[in-house]
């Protein structure tokens, strides 16, 4: 399947492929969320072993998670319940508004729904034609 994966990514669907992955990944006794960032990288760097995949990558004053050949953004947030922290998400995705590739919020979980609520209805703000079949910004819970 790692072959099938890496074609996709590079030649049609990399933000679907890191969905796809993202859907497939089972992370093991992860606690923190630098843990859950090292599994999905370790999960990440298997699956796509010829791709490159950094972590803590820097874009101006927003560092995220992890970037997947320069096309794909990962930020995880874990137990996102308090107004603080998803404001802080939201400056965080404002920063990376120009930035070309897509964006995939991975919430991990517990995660106040109505933040949840509030989160896609903020990225779909920035869907314009183009991106209605290939969003900037993809919200996925785990």
């Amino acid at each position: 399947m790692a072959d099938l994966d890496k074609i996709k990514f590079k030649f049609w669907d990399d933000t679907g492929t890191v969905k796809s992955l993202i859907a497939r990944w089972q992370p093991q006794g992860c606690k923190s969320e630098k843990d859950y960032e090292n599994s999905l990288y370790d999960f990440l760097h298997r699956e796509l072993p010829d791709i490159q995949v950094t972590k803590q990558y820097q874009k101006g004053r927003v560092r995220t998670d992890l970037l997947v050949s320069d096309r794909v953004i990962v930020e995880l947030k874990i137990h996102l319940r308090s107004k603080a922290n998803y404001q802080r998400l939201l400056g965080q995705l404002a920063e990376l508004k120009q930035w070309p590739g897509s964006i995939i919020v991975l919430l991990i979980g517990d995660t106040d729904p109505n933040l949840s609520k509030s989160l896609r209805a903020y990225v779909e703000d920035w869907t314009d034609d183009y991106f209605i079949l290939f969003p900037k910004v993809i919200v996925i819970e785990k």
